[in-house]
């Protein structure tokens, strides 16, 4: 058995999937990893590029292709044809740290652990600003239960992500979680479902995933966030619906934690980057209305930090100030020592 499946879901990538791919094509490890490419009804040569490795590299690269799905069914079909010891999943306009693939082999031979952390990096195209996204657990290669997690939960929250997390196989496939199809930013539910059942989280000090930022095109850019703020919506809607089915674990107080992150993504668009502010008030006004009624405890945890949004948009803050708040090291001693109630 190989022992990491990449899953690179593909559309229209022809510009960035060979780096992409050459970053994981690393000769010491081809017999220990598959690489699944998803090409999601591209229109543009991506699968004549992935075609080409394919040839080269015939036990390491496989191509999928078929009509266009949206990244989370492009994800759904790679992680179901997956057949590695682990799942990865790496969007094809970013790439791997090469040097440190070895090694996160060599580690997940020996692992069993349901989820897997690994740090990341944000590569900004534009500003050429490179920053590094860790976490801090007390042990390095020590497996945690979520109880654990959720009670030194600034430890572990920058890595609990898509660009952090990887999954083992046989665990990710046995709940079969469908991701929606045609919805924007539902990587939510990727790192939320099935992670909140993993019975062990595996914390290992490797960097990993470079995650390209930066660009206008891209989902995360402040315009297309604005645009398709209805997709959060979606997103928190069917977030909310699979938190009601959790039994009452620890892992359902990470899933209340990880749509609370989502919550306030949608209330830093809708309050601090809509310039329509008053449409920007109701909008976060029904969506906190929604969440109130059908999620009380998410709804408690977020309703300060609401309330400390609507004062911002009253006052005309942008999202560049609440980014300095957030960096600043007054705000990560608070969420370091943040817990549950």
């Amino acid at each position: 058995m190989k022992i990491l499946s990449f899953v690179i879901p593909a559309y229209n990538s022809s510009a960035f999937i060979e780096h992409c791919l050459s970053s994981m094509l690393v000769p010491e490890v081809l017999d220990s990893l598959e690489i699944v490419v998803v090409n999601d009804g591209s229109t543009d040569n991506t699968a004549e590029i992935v075609q080409q490795f394919c040839t080269r590299f015939p036990e390491t690269v496989r191509l999928i292709s078929q009509e266009n799905k949206g990244h989370g069914g492009a994800l759904n079909t790679g992680c179901a044809a997956a057949q590695g010891k682990y799942i990865k999943v790496i969007d094809a306009d970013d790439w791997i740290q090469s040097q440190n693939l070895p090694e996160l082999i060599r580690l997940l031979a020996e692992c069993s652990s349901d989820v897997v952390l690994t740090h990341y990096r944000t590569i900004n195209i534009t500003t050429n600003e490179i920053k590094c996204w860790r976490h801090y657990p007390a042990s390095y290669n020590k497996a945690y239960t979520f109880r654990e997690i959720t009670e030194n939960w600034g430890d572990f929250e920058r890595s609990l992500t898509f660009h952090g997390i990887a999954y083992l196989r046989d665990f990710y496939q046995s709940w079969g979680h469908i991701l929606p199809e045609h919805i924007f930013y539902e990587d939510q539910e990727y790192a939320t479902f099935p992670c909140c059942y993993g019975q062990s989280i595996t914390c290992l000090d490797l960097f990993l995933y470079e995650y390209r930022i930066g660009d206008a095109n891209q989902s995360v850019s402040y315009a297309n966030q604005l645009k398709r703020l209805h997709h959060v919506e979606t997103v928190i809607q069917r977030m909310m619906q699979g938190y009601d089915g959790l039994p009452e674990t620890a892992g359902k107080e990470y899933a209340a934690r990880k749509i609370q992150g989502v919550i306030l993504s949608y209330l830093t668009t809708a309050l601090l980057i809509n310039p329509d502010r008053p449409q920007g008030r109701k909008g976060a006004q029904d969506l906190m209305a929604y969440c109130q009624k059908n999620a009380p405890k998410i709804y408690d945890m977020t309703k300060k930090k609401y309330q400390c949004f609507v004062l911002m948009n009253y006052l005309h803050f942008t999202k560049y100030t609440w980014e300095r708040i957030l960096n600043s090291p007054w705000y990560r001693w608070v969420q370091k020592k943040h817990t549950f109630s």
